[in-house]
């Protein structure tokens, strides 16, 4: 061979080393930004993707689009399709997605792959039953456990998004018990335990705490869940074990960072063994002893929470604690909850300085509109019973009483106490065309007729076969109960029957005026008030 052939062929071979080295090193480089969105895609699980990680997915895209462009011929090529199509999906890009594993699913060595990301898009299409249905065939037919694992993690991400939750945590289980990836275990044990501790399913919750244990090696997720086993302790009760644990956490030197956290845990604990005295003086200092954090915020809110039960009621002392909770220089769930509250409070301290001013005659509405409050805007029924409780007993006669009747029914409903029946049984026998014995007659399927209800029905059927007939009977639906809905439609109908069918302005005023003071805040009442303006001014 010449020395010209050889130095040709030497050049040539080292060219074609060159290329290989360009394409390979053109693949690693999208592969390493790919590597990398995943990891932070994976340590962010239950969020939205952060933004790096779909800055990364699309470097990958960039890095896998100048493979297949300028390096087609080379085996990388069909990887680099599938890493750009799964940077597409994670960027929600889904019809670039699709167009890509259309493709792949004509290969034979991506054929599995490929029916796995088009299963996902089909989820994100909103056709989450039919991904379900493609991803448990393709179990039967994948050997890797790894590959099982990503399956199953998807399918129970499916189901989390339907909210259905057992089918969830059972296939995400399965899926981080398959993997081989530490983090992805940790991560997805983690996100089970914090959507059961979140649904008060206890026991997978502790179950899963556990598993994040054994598996990782972040101190902070060691704190975390830690934290949560103590606080689930306390919440099943077990507060001697909660109490013991919490003990040991302390005197731990990895648990100083959350020594108020497991502090607070502790008072918590003795609240719950009915040491308020000495809950409210240790909530207190631990505001004082951690300001500034998100722990002083709690304490103080549930000092503002004891001062809101029946034995503590003060709502002054609310007022303050509430303050402390906003005043500490950090953002917190619970600062959120008092910015609801504020006004309630303000309110209630306001009617209460007004009851010990009043008469017994004078206090009803005061004593309404305090439990009203109480109940339906804090969630507080047992301490708001007894505004309502004194209007029934020493105020029969007041325009408030069916109103407190029905609510007290309301609430002992509510929270599974028998004595509702006594206040259904009261409604339906003293106040039977009451819109309030229509309410309890339909939510509990009772079989009584509503009278006006039926009377107006009546009426209603009748307009077009016999107009008189009808109008007499819109007329006793009022005679029957002028404070119904149905009274409210009747006589509404009456008014525009007087003022457009027999223009006998006369009676159109009286039924419209009846709308008007009687349902004042209804669509009735505004439109008969605009003619009442037309008529009075005729």
């Amino acid at each position: 061979m010449s020395e010209f052939n050889s130095k040709f062929i030497k050049y040539l071979c080292l060219l074609l080393f060159l290329k290989g080295c360009a394409y390979f090193n053109t693949f690693y480089n999208a592969e390493e930004h790919f590597e990398t969105a995943e990891r932070i895609r994976i340590e962010n699980l239950g969020s939205n993707i952060p933004s790096r990680a779909i800055q990364e997915y699309g470097k990958a895209i960039e890095k896998s689009e100048k493979v297949l462009r300028e390096y087609s011929d080379s085996r990388y090529v069909k990887n680099a399709r599938l890493l750009k199509g799964k940077s597409h999906y994670f960027r929600r890009e889904y019809d670039s997605a699709v167009s890509i594993f259309s493709q792949l699913i004509q290969e034979k060595d991506f054929n599995l792959e490929a029916k796995y990301w088009l299963a996902l898009c089909k989820w994100k299409d909103l056709k989450p039953q039919p991904a379900i249905n493609d991803l448990k065939n393709l179990i039967s037919v994948v050997e890797s456990d790894e590959f099982k694992s990503r399956i199953f993690l998807s399918i129970g991400e499916i189901y989390l998004s339907i909210n259905d939750s057992d089918n969830a945590y059972q296939n995400l289980n399965k899926g981080a018990n398959l993997s081989k990836n530490r983090l992805l275990r940790e991560e997805v044990y983690f996100q089970i335990a914090e959507i059961s501790f979140k649904n008060n399913d206890f026991d997978k919750a502790l179950d899963s705490y556990q598993k994040v244990l054994s598996n990782t090696i972040s101190i902070t997720r060691i704190q975390e869940s830690n934290l949560k086993i103590v606080q689930i302790y306390r919440l099943r009760g077990e507060l001697e074990k909660s109490a013991n644990i919490i003990q040991d956490l302390l005197v731990d030197e990895d648990f100083n960072s959350i020594k108020a956290d497991l502090d607070l845990e502790l008072i918590k604990i003795e609240f719950e063994r009915g040491k308020i005295d000495f809950a409210i003086q240790n909530y207190d200092r631990i505001g004082k002893d951690y300001p500034n954090t998100k722990t002083a915020i709690e304490a103080y809110f549930l000092l503002s929470e004891i001062y809101l039960s029946s034995s503590y009621l003060d709502f002054e002392k609310v007022q303050f604690f509430m303050n402390e909770s906003m005043r500490q220089n950090t953002n917190s769930s619970f600062k959120q909850i008092i910015n609801k509250r504020r006004n309630d409070i303000d309110k209630l301290i306001q009617l209460d300085i007004e009851l010990k001013q009043l008469e017994n005659s004078e206090r009803v509405e005061n004593l309404f509109l305090t439990g009203q409050i109480l109940a339906f805007n804090l969630a507080k029924y047992d301490e708001s019973k007894t505004y309502f409780e004194e209007i029934i007993f020493k105020n029969q006669s007041s325009d408030y009483y069916l109103q407190s009747l029905f609510a007290l029914y309301t609430l002992n409903l509510k929270i599974n106490n028998d004595e509702y029946l006594n206040y259904r049984d009261k409604i339906i026998a003293d106040y039977p065309n009451s819109d309030f014995a229509k309410y309890i007659i339909n939510f509990e399927n009772i079989k009584i007729v509503h009278l006006p209800s039926k009377t107006l029905n009546e009426a209603e059927q009748l307009k077009i076969i016999d107009i008189n007939q009808s109008i007499n009977l819109y007329k006793k639906v009022m005679s029957i109960d002028k404070s119904s809905n149905s009274s409210k439609i009747a006589s509404y109908f009456l008014g525009v029957y007087y003022d457009y069918e027999l223009s006998i302005s006369d009676s159109a005023k009286y039924y419209y005026q009846h709308v008007s003071e009687n349902f004042p805040s209804s669509a009735q009442a505004e439109s008969a008030n605009k003619r009442l303006e037309v008529l009075n001014a005729q």
